[in-house]
């Protein structure tokens, strides 16, 4: 294993060296965790190193190029698995929308910058971090946190993705639906944004703020509250077969695709196997649903039909599980989680109005 000093310049060496094929690069800013993490502690087999990489052009969206030339991207280099998005630099040049941004303002409060010609990241960063923690900021992120995930399509356009005609592709919705309450409950406790321990440390806040009602809700919504550590492992076993599977049957562009390859293989079982094994596998269930969603949707496209078949199966129980193996479960689900959101906001904003630290 590699420290979190050598991953930080692995992928720094990644970003010089793709630096030349993008003449519109402006800069590149470590995300997720490995950016807060001990230089000297390990870097662990479940976390790939997430990078920001800012452009001076169009960013499509990932649904209508899944392999756009701007498109996200895993990919192992030098020990660890390197995480790529693009984003417009339109979105950094304005102080105000930073600050109010519950992605973009974490990474330049102590921003750990990979590459910066122009040098308009270290500009942002120092004009961020006096301001970020002020309160009227620290709201309008926790009001962006509540806003339901917004399609980046339209209906239209998405009907002619190949991965999105897929019934199991609405699943993936639900995933992103109800890991916004979670992450919702992060802002408000000024903790980073993180998604696949989104759940962990979601529960963390809102224990500490004494309510582990709506903690408990939030696993509800997901469907994982009452399973058992043995059931989740057998669902997790299933969905590796299922990921070797889609692996070696992918061929067409599939949305999110970048998460089933030989190079990340091992981290994502790393990331489902670790949370299990610390007693979250009730919270492993997000990550779980949502890889696995994504190599049902490449087995539905490329997978000859015993392939589906037997798919199908493996990945319908693990809805049943989850309580969302119907039109009329999934519709509920979806009733329940709208539902939710008057009581998780009024917790959130309590728990924001007593954070400590922040200026009026």
């Amino acid at each position: 294993m590699i420290t979190t000093r050598e991953a930080r310049l692995a992928a720094e060496t990644w970003v010089r060296k793709e630096a030349g094929r993008y003449p519109e690069l402006v800069g590149a800013i470590l995300a997720g965790s490995t950016r807060t993490r001990d230089p000297e502690q390990l870097h662990p087999l479940s976390s790939d190193v997430d990078l920001f990489i800012f452009v001076d052009a169009e960013v499509p969206s990932e649904i209508l190029e899944p392999h756009g030339r701007f498109a996200p991207r895993k990919l192992a280099f030098r020990g660890v698995v390197l995480e790529s998005s693009f984003h417009e630099a339109g979105r950094i040049a304005d102080l105000e929308f930073v600050l109010g941004d519950m992605h973009l303002a974490p990474l330049f409060t102590e921003p750990h910058i990979l590459l910066d010609p122009y040098g308009r990241l270290a500009g942002l960063a120092a004009a961020v971090k006096p301001d970020v923690f002020r309160r009227c900021h620290a709201q309008r992120r926790l009001a962006q946190a509540l806003e339901p995930a917004m399609p980046t399509a339209s209906p239209a356009a998405i009907a002619n993705v190949a991965a999105l005609r897929a019934s199991c592709w609405r699943n993936a919705g639900h995933c992103f639906g109800v890991v916004r309450c979670a992450v919702a409950a992060l802002v408000a406790g000024l903790r980073y944004p993180t998604v696949r321990r989104s759940f962990v440390i979601a529960r963390e806040v809102l224990c500490a703020a004494g309510r582990e009602d709506l903690a408990d809700e939030i696993l509800r919504l997901l469907g994982s509250f009452a399973l058992s550590r043995p059931e989740v492992e057998r669902l997790a076993a299933e969905a590796e077969r299922a990921y070797d599977v889609a692996v070696e049957v992918r061929r067409t562009p599939v949305v999110m695709d970048w998460n089933v390859s030989r190079d990340v293989r091992e981290l994502e079982r790393a990331a489902v196997g670790e949370l299990i094994d610390a007693g979250h596998h009730r919270e492993a269930l997000f990550q779980l649903l949502l890889v696995r969603t994504v190599a049902q949707g490449i087995i539905e496209n490329d997978g000859g039909e015993e392939a589906r078949a037997s798919s199908r199966l493996g990945y319908q129980r693990l809805l049943a599980a989850l309580g969302i193996d119907s039109d009329e479960a999934f519709q509920a689900r979806g009733q329940a989680l709208r539902a939710f959101v008057p009581a998780l906001r009024e917790g959130c904003e309590a728990l924001l109005a007593r954070a400590p630290g922040l200026l009026d």
